[in-house]
């Protein structure tokens, strides 16, 4: 089964995704308890499954309850914890998939021209946080495809506003154009203490951001425009050098902007591997597109864990893409705790 993803990552044929979709379902129905536990009270057979759309969801909420893994694990993930409430913990037994997913969907939309610029990283190494699933990602982006002069700015008190000064100098005077890697978190403290003292860079022409993260567990947050404003003042970036990603501790793939494409901020585009729908909080029926509701991603990657997960975030579906539009509020939730319920009388 996992032979059969990767080959799908690598150019399978579209056409698969329901096939490798009813095989991951049956792969992990087997090996995981609770998931089969699950189906039987849906009344699901994976014999009988025609589409993804029938697989049953898993909330996320789940891997803060719950060990969802197919296999023993080979790297263990935990959420960051920033909103103060118990962490989710994803046992992923298939670390060289992520890899392969990183390969297959990164260099496309953050590096279009196909080069290695020299990367800052403004993410916890993984030294200092191991179980950081962003952290795995970052280390790899670095090794295999940035320059020697990649580097961390980032130690156990946060941002190193030094390390990152000097390095941003040193690039403006090379002009040679660079990607930073980015939490919302790490940026704002950045960009604020640039401004502080004073200080403005001019990155080379064809530089880029690559964003990640929202502000969960802190006071204020700060809108998409702000920013960006923050961004073209402080380092000379347009709005249109920053790609967003949007990932999560229990997912193996993840979805970025288009912008460096031409595409338009804010709208996240599903790799070819991935599917999503937006569903009304309370029937769970999918919404037709411009209406807000949660978002249901199904990851054929997920293969150690979940395929299916249903999301704790709004979303609005347009075109083949989706914006976020905030985190569910407990009443719309409700659906979730019930399904976590049902999950954990499997087990």
């Amino acid at each position: 089964m996992l032979d059969a993803i990767l080959s799908f990552l690598s150019g399978g044929p579209d056409e698969r995704f329901d096939e490798l979709a009813r095989a991951a379902f049956a792969f992990q129905h087997e090996r995981i308890p609770a998931l089969r536990a699950l189906a039987a009270r849906r009344g699901v057979d994976p014999a009988a499954v025609r589409g993804w759309q029938e697989i049953p969801m898993v909330p996320v909420a789940a891997y803060r309850r719950l060990e969802l893994a197919a296999a023993p694990a080979a790297e263990v993930f935990r959420s960051s914890g920033t909103s103060g409430g118990a962490r989710s913990v994803h046992h992923h037994p298939f670390p060289d998939l992520y890899r392969a997913v990183i390969d297959a969907s990164f260099p496309a939309a953050c590096l279009p021209r196909g080069d290695r610029p020299p990367m800052l990283a403004l993410v916890p190494p993984r030294a200092q946080a191991p179980d950081s699933s962003l952290g795995f990602m970052v280390d790899h982006l670095l090794a295999h495809f940035g320059d020697p002069r990649s580097a961390y700015a980032f130690g156990p008190r946060g941002v190193e506003a030094a390390a990152a000064r000097s390095w941003l100098a040193a690039r403006q005077r090379e002009q040679r154009p660079v990607l930073l890697l980015a939490t919302a978190f790490a940026l704002v403290d950045l960009l604020a203490g640039l401004d502080r003292l004073g200080l403005r860079f001019r990155l080379a022409p064809g530089s880029a951001l690559f964003l990640t993260g929202g502000f969960k567990g802190r006071e204020r947050e700060h809108s998409p425009e702000e920013i960006a404003r923050g961004v073209g003042e402080a380092l000379a970036l347009p709005a249109g050098a920053i790609v967003e990603e949007y990932g999560m501790t229990e997912l193996t793939s993840q979805c970025y902007t288009r912008t460096l494409a031409g595409g338009a901020a804010g709208l996240f585009a599903p790799p070819r591997w991935m599917r999503f729908r937006v569903l009304d909080p309370e029937s769970l029926a999918e919404l037709p597109p411009g209406r807000p509701g949660l978002l249901a991603l199904f990851d054929l990657a997920n293969l150690g864990s979940a395929v299916h997960l249903l999301t704790e975030d709004l979303a609005v579906a347009e075109g083949a893409g989706f914006r976020l539009a905030g985190r569910a509020a407990g009443a719309e939730l409700r659906g979730c705790s019930l399904a976590v319920e049902e999950l954990a009388g499997g087990v």
